[in-house]
């Protein structure tokens, strides 16, 4: 009778869709895509400042800045809904990524010292 054990068991590859989802282009692009439909100075600026970040902490920052856009082109409940996309991709990305931490990205409003 043979069983089988676990610690003989292959290790799950990644896919390519897993090793996609860990680059920080792709979440760059996300967020890229929530600003698509939106024709509006501040975009080029806030598109600006998404090709300079060099951390998911850089895109966290820049949250308030699309949510007033996106609510400003659209409503409030657009902004929310586009915002939560990101927040979870976001927070997929810090948890499943090797060099970062969940810890590194604000869970709440940040005071002011």
């Amino acid at each position: 009778m043979f069983f089988k054990l676990p610690w003989f068991k292959k290790a799950a590859t990644p896919t390519y869709q897993h090793t996609q989802l860990l680059e920080m282009d792709f979440l760059v692009d996300e967020f890229h895509a929530v600003l698509a439909d939106i024709e509006d100075p501040l975009r080029g600026r806030i598109h600006a400042a998404l090709m300079l970040a060099q951390h998911p902490k850089d895109l966290w920052f820049l949250r308030s800045k699309i949510f007033n856009l996106v609510s400003k082109h659209h409503c409030e409940s657009e902004a929310n809904r586009r915002i939560a996309r990101l927040d979870e991709k976001l927070q997929f990305f810090v948890e499943h990524h090797p060099d970062y931490s969940p810890e590194e990205i604000p869970s709440r409003p940040m005071t002011l010292h």
